[in-house]
């Protein structure tokens, strides 16, 4: 079986320099962003998967005045410019689980992927969702500390200590 690494949210509206720091005020975001590079070309040397996974959301007027980011056609909801892109392996989600894109999910299986590895942000959103999501499919799920973004260290711990009682392993 194989092993995927999923690049959750690294878009320009969230670890971007456009980014509102107010809202997405991640710890260290140039260290996040050489940590998921330095794994992104650690899984493209050694021949593994690896996912991209934007949210992107419909341009309607209710997302575009009380959301505000991630807008399908902006340059906000594009896959950040320093994050590096090594394949062409791009899913959307709506939702904070990427797994309710049923185009992952047979990406999954056609790569018979058996483990995956999430980076990205936030952790108590769509971080810890899609872990969830991915070990409701039957997937060995690992999350390397260093390569994902946070805002409160308080919910961080929660969410970790939740997702490790249901068998994710922390990194």
């Amino acid at each position: 079986m194989n092993k995927a690494l999923l690049v959750v949210n690294a878009q320009e509206d969230f670890i971007g320099e456009q980014r509102s720091k107010k809202k997405f005020n991640y710890y260290d975001v140039d260290e996040l962003i050489l940590n998921i590079n330095n794994k992104i070309e650690e899984y493209k040397s050694d021949n593994k998967y690896v996912a991209y996974i934007a949210h992107v959301l419909p341009s309607s007027f209710f997302n575009k005045k009380f959301i505000g980011y991630g807008i399908v056609g902006t340059s906000g909801a594009k896959i950040c410019e320093n994050i590096k892109i090594v394949c062409d392996y791009y899913f959307e989600k709506q939702t904070a689980n990427a797994f309710k894109n049923t185009n992952l999910i047979k990406f999954i299986r056609e790569k018979q992927i058996s483990e995956i590895e999430i980076v990205g942000i936030d952790v108590t959103g769509s971080i810890n969702e899609t872990a969830k999501g991915a070990l409701d499919l039957g997937l060995k799920v690992s999350i390397p500390n260093s390569c994902i973004g946070k805002t409160n260290e308080v919910k961080y711990y929660k969410v970790c200590t939740r997702l490790k009682n249901f068998g994710v392993a922390y990194l």
